[in-house]
């Protein structure tokens, strides 16, 4: 029985799903965003990187998605360590009008991901409710947001 609890107790502590912890994240336009600042939408934090394709693939709908809910934040967060320049400047090449933060793979890894994309859903109650690796439609969102 307790080689059972244990082991239930190491899956929640490092399980996708386990509780969400608050981020602080800051654009590329210097804006600060936590889970406790967005508290009342939801939040899609979408890790992605300029060599790749897939993630580049799902940024258009992702994009499509941030301007038709009110309800909802996307935010990018680049994983190259490139300067701000650099990665605002790819985006507006992409049509991005979503929140953009110029990151690194350090400040990725308070996500634990393995692979890029990788997307983090939180309802409006700061609640991690998704955690997907590899690409992400819009559809797949939407069924999340209208359950």
């Amino acid at each position: 029985m307790l080689k059972r609890y244990a082991m239930l107790i190491a899956f929640l502590a490092f399980s996708p799903l386990a509780n969400a912890s608050d981020f602080s994240l800051i654009d590329t336009r210097g804006h600060t965003h936590t889970l406790a600042s967005h508290r009342g939408k939801w939040v899609l934090v979408n890790l992605w990187a300029t060599w790749c394709a897939p993630c580049l693939a799902e940024m258009p709908e992702l994009q499509a998605l941030s301007t038709s809910r009110d309800d909802l934040i996307v935010l990018g967060l680049a994983v190259d360590g490139q300067n701000a320049r650099r990665v605002t400047q790819f985006a507006e090449k992409l049509k991005i009008t979503y929140p953009i933060i110029a990151g690194n793979t350090e400040v990725a890894q308070q996500f634990k991901p393995k692979g890029f994309p990788t997307s983090i859903l939180y309802d409006a109650t700061g609640k991690q409710v998704l955690f997907k690796e590899g690409p992400i439609t819009r559809q797949e969102i939407l069924e999340v947001l209208d359950k």
